[in-house]
């Protein structure tokens, strides 16, 4: 892909925030007037060819690890996200890439010929991994939210005809190790996009990505404030005002500060049990929390959420077919999640 401008760059704190923009870039309304599309995937450890001094050790350049290899998962990654049964999105969030020059070439060799011509990138300033943002029109509005001790959030604000659609893409801390550190940090992550949301209330908000948490986390350890609380719980409002994102799969009870899960909506069914598969069990880590605005019946409203698992990302399980950098085989340890809004 050709005819990049120059970079507009932002940095804020210990983040780096990076927004190109291609002339391939197509409006988003061209693509399908009555969808907005927007697809999570956590890609497992993307990384470049390159030493760049922050990537995981195994990653450095090798006989194994080696442009071939990497061009090689460029290319099963757009198999993936250019699948049939998911068509075309308007907007990509992907967890775990190295930095921005991965998501270049993604488009480069790539998703550039798709209409794919934006993208913007948040990695905090030692991290390994990063947050990116794909789009196939102009954000009108981009900008990063630092969280204390774990990655930062990456906001990106729409403009359609519709409506306005505000972004929260993030990856919250991981389960691995000790739980009440770990969910600590997660109910920070919250904290920051209660406050962030607030500044777009009266606009359409999708809080989405890698949440490294099921939907009802409280139930699992209920002596800890939990980052993400069912509004049928006693102590809901209690933690919501300590920070806690409040979710329920009842439309009718989604508001400004309660978040729709469509995991807990009984009215929804999905083709796998999570999107991903760890420790010998399934979770919904990766998700989509929506605010009232999917249910009032103007412009842009809740459509589904589906689990996207193409054959070629799956074992004969029916489990993610985890990348695996020994063998050169694979492709994630999550499945993409889809979420279609459509016009009423």
């Amino acid at each position: 892909m050709k005819n990049i401008s120059s970079p507009l760059l932002y940095s804020l704190l210990l983040m780096m925030l990076v927004c190109l923009w291609s002339g391939c870039s197509l409006d988003a309304q061209d693509t399908n007037g009555k969808e907005f599309k927007i697809l999570t995937y956590n890609v497992q450890n993307l990384m470049d060819d390159k030493l760049d001094g922050d990537e995981y050790p195994e990653y450095r350049p090798s006989e194994k690890w080696n442009t071939p290899s990497y061009h090689m998962r460029l290319r099963t990654l757009n198999e993936v996200l250019t699948t049939r049964s998911l068509g075309l999105c308007d907007v990509l969030v992907l967890q775990e890439v190295e930095h921005e020059k991965v998501i270049a070439d993604l488009l480069d060799r790539h998703l550039g010929r798709k209409g794919y011509g934006w993208y913007a990138v948040a990695k905090d300033e030692g991290s390994p991994i990063a947050t990116a943002l794909i789009s196939r029109s102009k954000p009108k509005h981009v900008a990063v939210h630092a969280v204390k001790g774990a990655r930062s959030v990456l906001e990106a604000v729409f403009d359609t005809q519709r409506g306005e659609v505000v972004i929260f893409a993030l990856h919250a801390k991981s389960q691995i190790g000790d739980f009440p550190e770990t969910e600590a940090l997660r109910l920070a992550l919250s904290r920051v996009l209660t406050e962030a949301a607030r500044r777009h209330e009266g606009s359409l908000i999708i809080l989405c990505g890698d949440f490294n948490s099921n939907p009802e986390p409280y139930e699992e350890n209920n002596l800890i404030q939990p980052a993400l609380i069912n509004i049928a719980d006693p102590k809901a409002r209690t933690y919501m005002s300590a920070g806690s994102l409040g979710i329920t799969g009842r439309r009718d009870l989604v508001y400004s500060d309660v978040w729709y899960c469509p995991f807990l909506d009984g009215q929804n069914s999905f083709d796998k049990p999570g999107t991903c598969y760890f420790g010998g069990s399934w979770h919904h880590y990766d998700q989509f929390l929506g605010n009232g605005l999917l249910f009032d019946g103007l412009g842009w409203e809740y459509g589904s959420a589906k689990i996207i698992a193409p054959s070629a990302a799956q074992k004969a399980d029916g489990t993610p077919m985890a990348w695996n950098l020994s063998t050169l085989s694979g492709v994630s340890d999550h499945f993409p999640l889809l979420l279609t809004l459509l016009c009423r």
